[in-house]
């Protein structure tokens, strides 16, 4: 299938939300709190004065610490080190700042991080754990063109399929006080409507018990989860799996799962699930990924009859315990993949021009 880039590896976004409360991609005050408490404690630098400024400086969440993390650092290390000895303070800085910095494994929260610093980038959640609603964006990705054979060029396994889109790759829509009138409004009657009837729509959340309760909602007032709409949830580590029992009571047709950074093997109940999407850690800061746990999840779909899809081994992939040295970063260009891992399945159903039966729906 030749290379690509492993960011863009459908046809398109589209973001009715952006920013997000939080999930274990983005750390919460008090993880960062905790994080800067243990560097100086195993530096023997811990006090009570200190842990008031560290409770001060976090006390108005991730974004207000991101914002100035080095000179934070900074500030730390020389309240700690009263001596004031330049390298003493410097080391400690250093290790605090790269240290906190590798909580943040968030794509988003960085971008917006990077873009919208000072909250004035048009179109951007400010700040990131603070969600944002944007009306209309999904009624102008439904009136969006099929795709064209330029668009597939680099991307063949989407090859004769219908259009697809992802929603909220920028945040999440079933963050705390997105309305769900607001989801109706602007997600389902979008995704129902004549133009998004021509796509498949990818939704996906960290948040698959509010994804329930919304489904629940919408049949309680007779409207029905458009058959394209894909109810999506994340994995990243068996600590995470419970959310696909959330998602098993979505009312779905289909349903799918992103297991992506994937942390550690995992074992995934996939009934009613018909497709699984899996890739390693990007980014500076990336946690080794083993090719044997997508050579696993692989197995169980073949079992189960779950599409497949390997999207990238990450920035740190190891096989039989010995690390691969690829020469794309992201792990993305599967000629450098082991072969009985070059796997890129999408759903038979989601094919031109008509779909086939589905899978029975696993709604308890």
């Amino acid at each position: 299938m030749g290379r690509n880039t492993s960011i863009q590896w459908c046809h398109d976004t589209v973001n009715p939300v952006m920013g997000c409360d939080g999930c274990e991609l983005y750390p919460t005050s008090g993880t960062i709190r905790q994080k800067l408490a243990d560097i100086l404690c195993k530096n023997g630098r811990m006090n009570d004065a200190l842990r008031d400024v560290i409770a001060m400086l976090t006390r108005n969440g991730p974004q207000a610490v991101r914002r100035d993390i080095a000179q934070i650092a900074d500030g730390l290390a020389r309240a700690a080190v009263p001596s004031g000895a330049p390298h003493e303070v410097a080391e400690l800085a250093s290790q605090l700042s790269s240290e906190v910095i590798k909580l943040y494994v968030c794509y988003a929260g960085t971008l917006h991080r990077f873009v919208n610093a000072n909250g004035r980038a048009k179109g951007y959640a400010y700040p990131f754990e603070n969600p944002t609603t944007f009306p209309g964006r999904m009624m102008v990705a439904a009136r969006g063109p099929e795709p064209t054979q330029s668009d597939i060029a680099t991307k063949p396994w989407l090859h004769a399929f219908k259009k697809l889109i992802f929603i909220s790759d920028m945040g999440d829509a079933f963050s705390r006080g997105i309305s769900f009138e607001y989801l109706r409004d602007e997600v389902i009657a979008a995704v129902a409507s004549p133009a998004g009837l021509r796509h498949v729509w990818l939704w996906l959340t960290k948040r698959p018990e509010r994804m329930a309760k919304f489904s629940a909602w919408l049949s309680a007032r007779s409207i029905q989860w458009p058959e394209n709409l894909v109810a999506m949830t994340s994995i990243t580590s068996s600590a995470t799996v419970g959310r696909v029992a959330q998602l098993q009571r979505v009312e779905a047709r289909y349903r799918a799962l992103s297991v992506e950074p994937l942390w550690g093997e995992v074992h995934l109940p996939l009934e009613g699930i018909d497709w699984v999407i899996v890739g390693g850690q990007s980014g500076p800061c990336s946690k080794p990924f083993h090719v044997e746990w997508a050579e696993r999840i692989m197995n169980d779909c073949r079992a189960d009859g779950s599409a497949f899809f390997l999207k990238q081994l990450g920035r740190r992939p190891f096989r039989s315990g010995v690390e691969l040295q690829l020469r794309d970063e992201h792990g993305g260009d599967w000629d450098e993949w082991p072969e009985v891992l070059r796997i890129r399945e999408l759903p038979a159903a989601w094919r031109m021009p008509s779909p086939i039966p589905a899978r029975i729906p696993a709604v308890a």
